[in-house]
């Protein structure tokens, strides 16, 4: 059972009571803050929940952002001394102001004080929003707060509120917890618009600004929303394809047909082409969750392939289909790196490289085609989301397959050397997409993204590693998905010097010759 340890200048012994049959929770005095951020915490959580007057007494003021940055400072102090994952809670507020023109004065202030906390994910590992401010516009303030006893007993949430509350953290708990999708593949029938496209015409589905077809337009609104972020988008419809072609090209609808990285607009069984755009993608069916209204085809789904996640789009409720899919912790994202804004972007490039494969003679005149370029960063703070993202998604090309969460690499940078490759050529830039973790000569980790393999990369980065550091030794623990790997040490400069009974192989390393000098390397600004 996991520990939660609260942090706040108000009573939310009440907040964790909805939590306790699920977490041991625990809690510091009110008057604790600075001390209990400047010190040592035994817990797997820290929840930070403040009230506004933590930030200022009355009416917001610049010292607001003072008393943020102050409290940065000490977030960054705990962070170097604990493990433990922080949930801040942001700023709510209802201003008691004589017009409305300071009222919207004074919310504008608050925004930038919760943007300004928001930017610290972007600074500080392992940290969430717990995002108090939506939850009270969802709820509304008489239902949250009891003022009454925020001022009697500084124990300000109602019993409904707190629970709520509860729920939030424990969806923010989740978010750390959950392994993000990378595919959504969804149906276009009764899903992406209303109706049936091969019955109902161009002209008869609905996507527009009328119920329902309004709720179909914001479902489509909420999946490009979804693509900024970085996840993929597939459509599998058992349609004529010219149909559906034609229907993006004459309605105007948020989505466009180039939005998908991928489309399977035929009659073969959906398990079928979810299972062709796994192979296509080069990724696993763990990583695709499909949406579709029809339970025959859900159903169909499942059975055939039990590790794709499944969603119904009820066309008879349709926008609180949309919210139950919005709350998917599996779509959700605590930090979004600019490697995820550009993921689709990615995936089109490398279908035009697996174009130009099937021309080139040979795989080696293929490669050089592509004028590949690495670029290389050691201990670079600035990728630590793109790092821990790496280290925690990467399953093929991994040779010890080990977790670390993002405090945890930032702490490596300060006693080890965390290499981060970044990949571009001729087609486009693929980001950074491999990371080698030396400690004292000894590789912990050597992992590449699948989207660069077959291509050389891993020789010119051991290139880098030999060149940088004072490589002896090195280690590959098998996993059920790694097994490609298993020999490439090897390949690589290293001799085997010890092999278990588990298929743990130990190396050391005797000298390689450069690989593939036609790839570039060049070292990455810091």
């Amino acid at each position: 059972m996991s520990t939660i340890h609260f942090l706040s200048n108000m009573i939310v012994q009440p907040v964790g009571r909805h939590l306790g049959k699920f977490y041991r929770c625990t809690y510091a005095d009110l008057d604790a803050i600075v001390p209990t951020l400047s010190g040592r915490v035994d817990a797997e959580y820290l929840v930070l929940l403040l009230d506004p007057r933590f930030f200022y007494d009355f009416h917001i003021d610049e010292g607001a952002l003072e008393r943020a940055r102050m409290l940065e400072g000490l977030l960054q102090t705990f962070r170097s001394k604990n493990r433990a994952k922080i949930l801040l809670g942001n700023v709510d507020d209802d201003f008691l102001t004589p017009d409305t023109a300071s009222r919207t004065r004074s919310f504008g202030k608050l925004m930038e004080l919760n943007a300004y906390l928001e930017s610290f994910k972007e600074k500080i590992s392992d940290i969430e929003i717990v995002d108090l401010f939506g939850l009270a516009h969802r709820m509304g303030r008489e239902r949250l707060y009891n003022e009454k006893n925020r001022y009697l007993f500084q124990s300000p949430f109602t019993l409904e509120g707190a629970k709520e509350l509860a729920r939030l953290i424990d969806g923010a708990i989740e978010r750390f917890e959950v392994k993000r999708k990378k595919v959504i593949v969804v149906d276009g029938d009764n899903t992406l618009w209303g109706g049936i496209v091969g019955e109902d015409g161009i002209d008869g589905v609905a996507c527009d600004e009328n119920y329902p077809g309004i709720a179909y337009k914001r479902f489509q609104q909420f999946l490009l929303t979804l693509k900024a972020s970085g996840l993929v988008l597939a459509l599998v419809s058992k349609n004529n394809e010219a149909d559906v072609v034609e229907l993006f090209q004459k309605r105007r609808m948020p989505l466009r047909l180039e939005d998908f990285v991928t489309t399977r607009i035929n009659w073969n069984p959906k398990s079928q082409n979810i299972a062709e755009i796994a192979e296509e993608l080069n990724l696993g069916l763990e990583s695709f969750l499909f949406i579709d209204d029809n339970l025959f085809e859900i159903g169909e789904v499942r059975k055939a392939l039990p590790m794709v996640d499944t969603r119904r789009f009820d066309p008879d409720d349709p926008l609180s289909s949309i919210e139950v899919i919005a709350s998917d912790p599996s779509l959700q994202a605590i930090l979004v790196t600019e490697e995820d804004r550009r993921k689709s972007e990615q995936y089109a490039s490398e279908r035009a490289r697996g174009e130009i494969l099937k021309s080139a003679p040979d795989l080696e005149s293929f490669i050089k085609s592509l004028h590949i370029r690495i670029i290389w960063w050691r201990n670079n703070r600035s990728q630590l989301g793109r790092i821990t993202q790496l280290i925690n998604k990467t399953n093929q090309f991994n040779l010890t397959t080990r977790r670390y969460t993002q405090a945890e690499v930032e702490a490596l940078m300060e006693t080890a050397e965390v290499f981060s490759f970044k990949v571009e050529d001729d087609l486009g830039d693929m980001g950074i997409v491999g990371v080698v973790i030396v400690k004292a000569g000894h590789i912990d980790t050597f992992l590449l993204s699948c989207r660069v393999l077959g291509r050389g990369i891993e020789d010119r980065i051991m290139d880098i590693v030999v060149r940088e550091t004072d490589l002896k030794s090195a280690e590959y623990i098998p996993s059920s998905k790694n097994m490609q790997v298993e020999d490439l040490y090897e390949k690589l400069g290293f001799e085997v010097e010890d092999r278990n009974d588990e298929g743990v192989k130990r190396y050391r390393y005797v000298g390689k010759t450069p690989g593939r000098e036609y790839i570039t390397i060049q070292r990455g600004e810091s």
